[in-house]
């Protein structure tokens, strides 16, 4: 890459790594630390994302794509297969988006039913998550879904679900997921688009704003109006969601794709 366009990559990444690295210190993250990840995630993907078609890729060429040694490329490939972090954010999702929406296990108007954990007769908790979920171990799932207060027990052995959608804290292992899986999708979106020449192959990205901002009074009824607005869209997108056919297991093609809206303030000065 010549120097000056490599200089204004860098010079972005640096701007898009400012917010990150303000988590990173506000939760005591070493630069190290930081730099030990980002030499794995260098690594895992050169490995995934450019490798010859129809070839394993080898240790020499990621060294070569990387500019780490083969050492420490060996290194952090075995300590990659050591370390995977197992969220339970999707199957939260999943088991809030089926109660919702999968018409066996809703009553009149849409409102979801209250289920058992197991039930000789009756739909119940474990047939939701098989449907909506796959291989877990129902038990321990329900009982993460009350205690983060989606799910609430109406009477001995029966549950009610709370909300569709969950938002879990920052702090939490969930929440952590969130952070790094929306920033992931976005980017990813960003650099489609940068590099899809045709318009019509685009994806969906747009923003709105003032240029010439609004005042503070008014930011919390612009924040009350947004967040309405954006969630009955969401809301009608993911009920037209549920009602496509699911795809057929055998050829297992299928594609992972969702559409997500933030709102986003610029300040003068910043916390950590």
């Amino acid at each position: 890459m010549d120097e000056s366009p490599k200089r204004g990559l860098l010079a972005a990444y640096g701007r898009l790594l400012r917010p990150l690295i303000r988590i990173l210190i506000r939760n005591g993250v070493s630069f190290s630390e930081f730099a030990d990840v980002a030499k794995h995630a260098y690594v895992e993907v050169a490995e995934k994302d450019f490798s010859v078609p129809n070839k394993k890729i080898t240790q020499a060429r990621i060294s070569a794509l990387t500019g780490l040694m083969r050492r420490e490329v060996q290194e952090s490939i075995q300590e990659n297969s050591k370390s995977k972090f197992d969220s339970r954010l999707n199957q939260i999702a999943g088991i809030l988006f089926g109660w919702h929406t999968d018409s066996d296990f809703t009553g009149p108007y849409g409102v979801p039913l209250e289920l058992s954990l197991r039930h000789p007769k009756k739909l119940d908790f474990e047939e939701l998550a098989r449907r909506h979920v796959g291989e877990v171990d129902c038990a321990e799932l329900l009982n993460e879904l009350v205690r983060i207060g989606a799910v609430v027990e109406t009477e001995r052995g029966w549950f009610k679900v709370l909300i569709r959608h969950f938002i879990p804290e920052p702090a939490a292992p969930e929440g952590l997921d969130h952070l790094s899986r929306s920033v992931e999708d976005f980017v990813t979106t960003l650099d489609h688009n940068r590099l899809e020449r045709d318009p019509a192959n685009k994806l969906f990205e747009r923003q709105v704003y003032t240029d010439e901002g609004i005042s503070p009074e008014d930011l919390e009824n612009f924040q009350r109006y947004a967040t309405e607005k954006a969630q009955l869209l969401l809301e009608e997108i993911d009920n037209w969601l549920s009602q496509l056919d699911k795809p057929a297991q055998e050829n297992g093609k299928k594609l992972s794709t969702g559409l997500g809206i933030y709102h986003y303030i610029h300040r003068e000065k910043t916390g950590v």
